[in-house]
């Protein structure tokens, strides 16, 4: 059976036009969740950089800490 995938585009990834125009309330919080859950992956991303990477970025392990305690739709 195929498998059916639904792409949603990022929000830096529309026009400006785009992010102007008015949004169903479906949309709006489908679009919340798909950014709370990308956020939260590059959390998750950043806590699996050594400490050497952490160092070259600027940022330190308290740093790291202090981003992976955040709830997913905190920026």
């Amino acid at each position: 059976m195929p498998q059916t995938m639904i792409v949603i585009a990022r929000d830096h990834d529309l026009s400006a036009d785009q992010r102007q125009k008015p949004q169903g309330l479906l949309t709006t919080i489908l679009l919340q969740v798909v950014a709370a859950q990308r956020r939260m992956r590059e959390r998750e991303q950043l806590a699996e950089l050594s400490d050497a990477a952490l160092k070259d970025l600027g940022l330190t392990q308290a740093d790291v800490w202090a981003e992976l305690r955040k709830p997913g739709w905190s920026r």
